[in-house]
């Protein structure tokens, strides 16, 4: 602004002060005298007459003094005349022509020849004082170009009466009446009155120049006796385009007194403009005084407003500059002195200010007030304005301060800044009425740079008191091309949380801060940091960061408070945040949790509705942790149907909670998550019955549902599992705990599970999913790869070793008493599935096992019964079938343990290929051994069979007997031909698999069609006996055989068979793969009589006999007889006799 142009000034220009303001006019304070002229050659008619002299004689003066004299008597009669008459005589033209030439002279002499004068008209009057005065009309100072500058419509002149008695032309006083002057600056800065005047275009005069000009002018011989000038009616209207303004003075008036020692001059009047009346279109009311001495040209000069608008008196007085941003009628005094180089030496100015703002450019938004005042002193050679007191009365703020400011390079021009540093006395704020009450502060201080081209204000500090709480803020505040851009930055010490929402303004970040207001009570706050950001065309941006101590915290209404927090708050740009650093709360259990480190923040405080982030950080038992989270929104344990104290241990909980932050807010509204650690865990409720340990388990809750995981002992069984409960209706009472777990004998010993001695081995790992459900007793399910797992069933000769794997589930209902509800394995050749069910001490009461498969020779339904702790169940294979082909190299002695029986039902029992036993019943007891006991049983579904095992050194031994032996051969396919007769057979294991020597006994069996008896009968000729054997067959009164049973054939050591008719002896062998015979031995006739011979041979051949071989196959036997052989004696047949067939390798 230094190079801005100004207003047209009638001062000094580069100096100035401010002025307080006084409503009352100013008028000079000194009257203006009479004036006295001075000494002249003509005598005044009140001085004393000079000596007088001798009287010339009248012959030689008397014709020379006769005109004059006519001519004095006649002036003074015409002035008698005029005086007495008060007659005012009108000029001639010419005498008015005369008048103009002369004044034009005089204007000449003074500004050359740039303007001139124009006269109407004159009248000449003398007054009652004898004083000749001239009234001259329509007076105009024209332009070369003939426009006017000043047009007078009266002007009057009181001349010196003793001066015109001379003929000379000398004023005492002017009166203008009416005057109208014409000023106009162009866009150079020229004014036109300058250029008619032959003045200085572009630079203001000052009083060192006005002065010596006015009192030059009043040495002029036609204004030396002028002692008065005064202009009524003054209109003055200056249009200047080079500011774009225009003022006007009316209702003027204008008084100039030359007196002895100085000038005094008054001008005063109403002003009107773009501005004037504070731009509300009122006129306003300026006076000026000034008295200036003649000896140096120092003068004082005296400024009084009415309603003038700030921005002009800022344009007028460079010291006054800064009043150039308010837009508000102005009234005061401005007292001023300038020593005799026209500089300012002092200034004293009290103003007030109507009620305006404070609008530096067009496009800020203003600042309003109500009214101001200003009492200030300026001190030009220190460049400082002291300002003794300052008042702001608006809606936003009331304040009184005093203080000091410097203008620096005020002296040489206008200021490019004000320095300031104010103390503020008391301040009151209520900006815009954003505070819920006003808030006041004692005492204060301001330190600050204000910038006025292009305005702007630094703010080095600001530090406000109230009740020993110290506010210190500091910024810019700049006026732009676009609206105001704000950057504040305050710092409080300390302050309450009252005061602190006081200052917090309801409409930033509203939310918030009503949340702030409803859950942070009381507490100290310190370290109090605030920052605001204002730029046009974006959203302003507050930040507001605290400590806090003390405080009363309620992050959830529905959550106790947290109790004596400290922390921190931040509020940055668009979000806010409240960090709790100690603290804690009373559960609803009763306890104390510690909750440091809880958060509560908003992300985007100008989202509608703002969302609020929650973080409860808790820490304590967890009964204490339970019932906090049982509270709403969560109601975690109630959800799960628990109770808050389900265990002992330490809980460190982080509770995340997302809620719209409005009224009416549900518990739909509410998002949240939960997660922690439980430290040191024991429960025997989150299992019923079962207790449950933890070192450390990891918490999860969603609105979903809940989980708990971890690594712990059930029952002090290791495992590593996870609970989970839905929070779905539909899942209502139901929960499940999956995980890993010890899989080993003492394991399902310690969940109540009491398998038989020496069923698991070693030590694995299972899978298991335990599901509960209120009201109903937990279920378990295990799976299991059984690697690292030892297993064995030594009744069914069956065993796994521990680095095998295998397949392993169980379904365990874990009740009182435990119940398996069903068990598949599949390991090491054994598949069984099936149920078990345990007694009240959770032993073994009864293990179902539907399907048993094992190897090839176990498919059944096997049940083990409990004989109590101790002691090995007792087996029953209940259905199925047993091949005695494929038993285990154990031996059969391995089904059951010893002393316990083993109860058969099958409904196969398959002995060799092709012959088994069906309904197979039987009840064994093991023995030292083998087993023992009787079985019942029907020959291939066929023909009832009954026996007993007994134990023998090598096994156990079958003795077998049936009523009706030849329907056993024919069930068995051994020899379908025989009928009747009652058998016993005796089968003693050799030791080898599968091998047995039995003996045969029969009675009174009777053979029919046999053909390979029949062919040797034939061959032997023996007629009836053929007939006998294809009618009602042959009788054998008693039939023996000694042979071994092998998996492969049957070889006969010594057979015989007996009857009245005939004796047959055999040995040999039977291949059962494929049937094979091979049989020799020695056919006797007629064996009632010739039977007596086999006391010397073998029983079965007689005195005399035939010697015969049996080849082929069972359905196609080869018969050979040898007819000689009956001339052999018996009792020499053994010596001849040929050793019995063997079984061939390869069979």
């Amino acid at each position: 602004m230094a190079d801005q142009p100004t207003g047209p000034t009638f001062g000094v220009t580069g100096q100035g002060d401010s002025a307080a303001p006084d409503s009352a006019p100013i008028r000079i304070p000194e009257p203006i005298p009479e004036p006295t002229p001075p000494a002249t050659t003509t005598p005044a008619r009140d001085t004393a007459p000079a000596k007088p002299k001798r009287s010339p004689k009248p012959h030689r003066f008397g014709a020379y003094w006769l005109m004059p004299t006519l001519i004095f008597l006649t002036t003074a009669g015409l002035f008698a005349g005029l005086a007495l008459t008060g007659k005012p005589i009108r000029l001639p033209v010419w005498a008015v022509a005369e008048a103009e030439q002369r004044l034009n002279t005089t204007l000449q002499e003074l500004s050359g020849d740039a303007a001139s004068l124009s006269l109407g008209g004159a009248v000449f009057v003398v007054d009652a004082d004898w004083v000749p005065r001239l009234r001259l009309e329509d007076v105009r100072l024209l332009e070369k170009g003939g426009q006017d500058l000043l047009s007078l419509p009266e002007l009057r002149v009181a001349l010196d009466p003793q001066a015109l008695a001379t003929g000379k032309l000398r004023l005492r006083s002017l009166r203008l009446i009416g005057a109208n002057v014409q000023l106009k600056r162009d866009a150079q800065g020229q004014f036109n009155l300058a250029q008619a005047l032959n003045l200085p275009t572009r630079q203001l005069l000052t009083l060192p120049q006005i002065i010596p000009a006015i009192l030059t002018a009043l040495d002029h011989p036609s204004l030396s006796f002028l002692r008065q000038m005064e202009a009524q009616a003054l209109t003055i209207t200056v249009d200047d385009q080079l500011l774009g303004r225009r003022w006007e003075l009316g209702d003027g008036r204008l008084i100039l007194g030359n007196r002895a020692d100085d000038l005094a001059v008054e001008l005063g009047g109403s002003v009107t403009g773009n501005t004037a009346g504070g731009g509300l279109g009122q006129p306003a009311q300026a006076t000026l005084t000034l008295i200036a001495a003649k000896s140096d040209a120092s003068a004082r000069m005296t400024v009084t407003v009415d309603r003038v608008a700030a921005a002009d008196l800022a344009l007028h007085a460079a010291p006054l500059a800064w009043l150039g941003v308010v837009d508000a009628p102005i009234s005061g005094k401005i007292a001023s002195t300038l020593d005799a180089t026209g500089a300012l030496s002092s200034l004293d100015a009290s103003l007030t200010l109507d009620q305006g703002a404070l609008r530096p450019t067009p496009q800020t938004k203003p600042v309003a007030f109500e009214s101001a005042s200003l009492f200030f002193g300026y001190d030009p050679a220190r460049e400082r304005l002291d300002l003794r007191e300052w008042t702001v009365n608006s809606k936003d703020l009331l304040l009184k301060a005093s203080g000091h400011a410097y203008l620096p390079g005020v002296t040489t021009g206008l200021p490019a800044q004000v320095l300031a540093q104010i103390q503020i006395d008391s301040l009151q704020l209520d900006p815009q009425g954003l505070l819920d009450a006003p808030v006041a502060f004692d005492v204060g201080a301001l330190d600050f740079r204000l910038r006025l081209d292009p305005f702007g204000i630094d703010i080095g500090q600001i530090s406000l008191t109230q009740d020993g709480q110290h506010i210190n803020a500091s910024g810019t505040v700049d006026a732009g091309p676009l609206g105001w851009a704000v950057a504040i930055d305050a710092h409080l010490d300390q302050i309450n949380h009252d005061r602190l929402l006081a200052l917090w303004p309801p409409q930033v970040v509203p939310k918030t801060r009503d949340w702030v207001a409803d859950n942070v009570q009381e507490g100290l706050l310190e370290n109090v940091r605030a920052g605001f950001r204002a730029t046009p065309g974006a959203e302003p941006i507050f930040a507001l960061g605290y400590d806090y101590s003390g405080a009363d915290v309620r992050f959830l209404k529905t959550l106790p408070p947290i109790q004596n927090g400290r922390g921190y708050s931040v509020v940055k740009g668009t979000s806010y945040s409240l960090v709790l650093e100690e603290g804690w709360v009373t559960s609803p259990a009763g306890g104390r949790l510690d909750v440091a480190g809880s958060v509560f923040a908003v992300p985007d405080v100008t989202q509608k509705p703002a969302r609020a982030e929650i973080a409860v950080h808790a820490r304590g038992d967890v009964t204490d942790a339970l019932s906090l989270l049982d509270e709403k929104p969560f109601e975690f344990m109630t959800k799960a149907k628990l109770p808050v104290d389900l265990g002992t241990g330490q809980a460190a909980v982080v509770a995340s909670v997302r809620l719209p932050l409005q009224r009416g807010t549900t518990i739909t509204d509410v998002d949240y998550d939960v997660s922690g650690v439980i430290t040191g865990f024991s429960s025997d409720r989150v299992v019923p019955g079962r207790t449950l340990r933890a070192d450390r388990l990891a918490i999860d809750v969603t609105p979903r549902g809940m989980a708990i995981a971890g690594k712990g002992f059930l029952q002090d069984v290791p495992f590593d599992g996870r609970f989970t409960k839905s929070f779905d209706p539909a899942a209502k009472g139901v929960s499940q705990v999956t995980g890993t777990a010890e899989l080993s004998q003492s394991a399902a010993a310690k969940l109540g599970v009491a398998l038989p001695d020496g069923l698991i081995s070693g030590q694995g790992r299972t899978n298991l999913q335990l599901d509960m459900a209120t009201g109903a007793p937990p279920k378990l399910a295990l799976r299991s790869n059984l690697a690292g797992v030892g297993m064995a069933i030594p009744a069914l000769g069956w065993a796994k070793g521990s680095r095998d794997t295998g397949d392993l589930a169980l379904n365990i209902t874990l009740g009182k008493p435990a119940r398996v509800d069903s068990v598949t394995l599949n390991a090491a050749g054994l598949r069984a599935t099936g149920a078990i069910t345990l007694g009240d001490d959770g032993g073994l009461e009864l293990a179902r096992l539907t399907s048993v498969k094992l190897g090839t020779w176990l498919d059944a339904a096997v049940e083990l019964s409990g004989q109590g702790r101790g002691r090995a169940p007792a087996i029953a294979l209940t259905a199925g079938r047993l091949d005695l082909r494929g038993l285990p190299d154990t031996g059969s002695n391995r089904l059951a343990p010893s002393g316990q029986p083993l109860r058969l039902a099958l409904d196969r029992l398959i002995v060799t290929d092709g012959m088994e036993l069906t309904a197979f019943r039987s009840t064994l007891t093991p023995r030292a051994g083998g087993l023992a006991g009787d079985f019942t049983g029907r020959v291939n579904g066929q023909t009832s069979v009954q026996g007993s095992l007994a134990p023998s050194l090598k096994g156990t031994a079958v003795r077998l007997r049936a009523r009706d032996a030849g329907s056993v051969f024919s069930a068995a396919k051994i020899f379908p031909n025989a009928e009747g007769g009652e058998m016993e057979l005796i089968l003693t294991p050799t030791g080898d698999k599968g091998t047995y020597d039995g003996q045969l006994a029969m009675q009174n069996i009777r053979i029919r069609k046999a053909p390979a008896l029949a062919e040797l009968i034939n061959a032997i000729s023996v007629v009836g006996l053929l007939d006998q054997l294809q009618g009602g067959g042959l009788l054998f009164t008693e039939t023996e055989a000694t042979f071994r049973l092998s998996p492969r054939a049957v070889q006969i050591a010594r057979a015989s068979a007996t009857g009245a008719s005939l004796g047959v002896s055999a040995s040999g062998l039977y291949v059962l793969n494929g049937g094979r015979l091979d049989v020799q031995g020695v056919i006797s006739p007629i064996y009632l009589l010739n039977g007596i011979g086999s006391i010397l041979t073998r029983k079965g051949e007689g005195l005399f006999g035939f010697n015969y071989t049996v080849k082929g196959t069972a359905k196609s036997p080869v018969v050979g007889v040898n007819p000689l052989s009956i001339l052999t004696p018996g009792m020499f047949r053994e010596i001849f006799r040929a050793a019995p067939p063997q079984l061939e390798p390869n069979e």
